[in-house]
């Protein structure tokens, strides 16, 4: 397979992987709590980010370069990915799936207005209105969120999707550093902090273990190793369509397992908000290919 083959295959795996996040946190029993099962899953995060990383440098003495090169950049770094984790599950245990996917899948558009005002990197008319329409898919759902009690959990998904902004952003800020390095550290701020919580008692029945386990590796960890790797094989643009299947997916699966049916509103909010995610991502890719368009 070419280069733009194995980036395609990539960005649709990682979308995919990402969309099991809500049928995992749905199939867990009422004995486990929120903050054990997110202690289970930072910390398996953790480790798969830390085993990418010592498979991308070779050697322990290669990470131990790459995390010297972090510098003081690690700690922003990993905050962020902390707290994105802690906000994505509570938004998951806390409103519907839908609205979690939704919102967090309008990031692409506002990294892009994010980066303008911080980087000062380009971002056309056609751009705005994107992102006026994204605001109004967000405002959509959280009126409908404040009618159906889900108000707390939007907020959290609102966390999430502006700490993924925040990461991307950092991440730009500082081109040279490892992602991988710098994830595993926050995956370790997210199990250190969830344990805390739950008071160190850790100890829930298997299945709800396995459950956690897989969400860190199967679902943010192999969905964001292969969201990395696309990111290099593909124009950005590319990878932002691919990664959308996990707004499709994700409503889908807990609808078809768990029969979550989210209302119509919820449905308006999310339409309006993958429509203009997705004209951003094509008018993206119309620029690269031609430069002088407008």
């Amino acid at each position: 397979m070419n280069h733009q083959a194995l980036g395609l295959t990539y960005g649709l795996l990682g979308g995919l992987s990402l969309s099991l996040g809500g049928p995992i946190v749905r199939l867990l029993s009422e004995e486990t709590g929120s903050w054990q099962f997110l202690a289970w899953r930072s910390y398996s995060f953790t480790f798969l980010m830390f085993a990418i990383a010592l498979w991308r440098a070779g050697s322990l003495r290669g990470v131990a370069h790459e995390t010297r090169k972090i510098g003081w950049m690690v700690l922003p770094i990993a905050c962020v990915v902390g707290f994105g984790q802690v906000c994505y599950v509570l938004g998951l245990i806390n409103t519907l799936v839908a609205n979690v996917t939704f919102i967090v899948g309008s990031a692409p558009i506002f990294t892009a207005f994010a980066a303008w005002l911080t980087l000062g990197e380009r971002l056309t008319v056609r751009g705005f209105i994107a992102l006026f329409a994204a605001v109004a898919g967000v405002a959509i759902m959280f009126k409908d969120g404040m009618a159906g009690g889900h108000l707390i959990g939007n907020l959290f998904a609102l966390g999430a999707m502006f700490a993924y902004v925040a990461y991307v952003i950092l991440l730009r800020y500082a081109r040279s550093i490892d992602t991988f390095v710098a994830s595993g550290f926050g995956g370790m701020i997210g199990t250190v902090f969830a344990a805390y919580m739950c008071g160190g008692e850790l100890t829930i029945p298997n299945a709800d273990l396995a459950l956690a386990l897989a969400s860190g590796t199967i679902q943010v960890g192999f969905g964001f190793a292969f969201v990395t790797v696309a990111s290099k094989l593909i124009p950005a643009a590319q990878v932002t369509l691919l990664v959308m299947t996990e707004a499709v997916f994700g409503p889908l699966w807990v609808w078809l397992l768990i029969n979550e049916v989210p209302p119509p509103t919820t449905l308006l909010g999310g339409f309006v908000i993958l429509a203009s995610v997705a004209a951003f991502a094509s008018f993206a890719l119309m620029d690269e290919r031609n430069p002088q368009r407008l």
